[in-house]
């Protein structure tokens, strides 16, 4: 049977380097290190090796309300990406507008089938506490103790008010959701305030924040027509945009000598329009790397940044 001092006096070095190595419990030179288990597989020396088995490879659950919603689908692409270059797998969970797989993923992470979270949708109804539970939220406040990412909406909404100001605005319409516990209403308040103050008409519109996608939108822009055609500017989501731009030329209103849009997201399909979108764009790259920041400082037990404010890009483009 072979022994230590067997692969000791094989690779030409003494018993206790061959013990360091093997057991990875001290320094040995990589060289040195390549000798011993060379000579101890040559042998068949049995043995286990911290060094020489992989490391377990963690999962990370990525919670998205619709994927095929073009901003999320774009975010959950970036969020695989920086996670697959740390290291790490993903599983996506599509809550597909009906919130279906909320608790599943906390129940998954709690039976240790995914080690982390990163989540675009809102919190199960029955959640409490993060506890000792790897989550981070973009968007969404999911409690005091779950970290939180999101674009600087405050800007966002700045960036809109005065474009529609250098445009001449001054009658706007906005469309926003209903649920307050999302960061990106900000964008609407700062815009509303911004443009009263410069004696602009606003006119506010809240829709269900659990309903969004093409045909939703396209809807939503549709049954408004009839106050959008008496406003000479409109700021909505990337989807809703696109849709006010095409009823627009439909019914042969000029854009933007007429009408003034501004999608919000800034997502690849707002190049595909003539003429093209004016948005405000949301780092997406950016904010997937904050997101695997503050669920890597969670997993590794450090200090959290608990929330986390991205800058948002300018895109004067056809419509303003």
């Amino acid at each position: 049977m072979t022994t230590m001092r067997d692969v000791a006096k094989k690779a030409g070095v003494g018993v206790g380097t061959v013990s360091r190595a093997l057991s990875d419990t001290g320094y040995t030179a990589k060289a040195t290190r390549e000798k011993i288990f060379a000579a101890a597989d040559e042998m068949g020396y049995e043995y286990e090796s911290a060094a020489r088995t992989p490391a377990r490879v963690l999962t990370i659950g990525i919670m998205l309300p619709l994927l095929r919603h073009p901003f999320f689908s774009k975010m959950s692409d970036a969020i695989e990406t920086e996670l697959h270059q740390r290291g790490y797998r993903c599983l996506l969970f599509d809550n597909c507008n009906n919130n279906l797989h909320q608790r599943e993923a906390i129940d998954m992470l709690d039976e240790g089938i995914i080690n982390g979270l990163i989540t675009l949708g809102d919190s199960p109804p029955d959640f409490e506490k993060r506890g000792t539970r790897a989550i981070v939220s973009m968007d969404r406040c999911w409690g005091d103790d779950v970290p939180i990412v999101h674009s600087d909406h405050d800007q966002g909404g700045r960036l809109a008010a005065e474009a529609f100001l250098k445009s001449g605005c001054s009658k706007i319409i906005q469309f926003m959701g209903s649920n307050l516990s999302v960061s990106i209403h900000s964008r609407h308040t700062v815009l509303e305030k911004v443009l009263r103050s410069n004696g602009c008409q606003v006119t506010s519109v809240h829709t269900p924040w659990n309903f969004m996608g093409y045909s939703y939108d396209r809807n939503v822009v549709r049954d408004y027509w009839n106050v959008i055609r008496e406003m000479d500017g409109c700021m909505t989501n990337d989807i809703a945009a696109l849709s006010c731009l095409s009823i627009a030329l439909e019914m042969g209103i000029k854009v933007p000598e007429q009408l003034r849009i501004i999608g919000y997201d800034g997502t690849e399909i707002t190049r595909l329009s003539y003429p093209e979108l004016s948005v405000v764009e949301q780092d997406c790259p950016a904010l997937a790397a904050a997101c695997a920041d503050r669920l890597v400082e969670l997993l590794e037990g450090k200090p959290v940044e608990m929330e986390t404010i991205v800058p948002v890009i300018w895109k004067g483009r056809g419509t303003t």
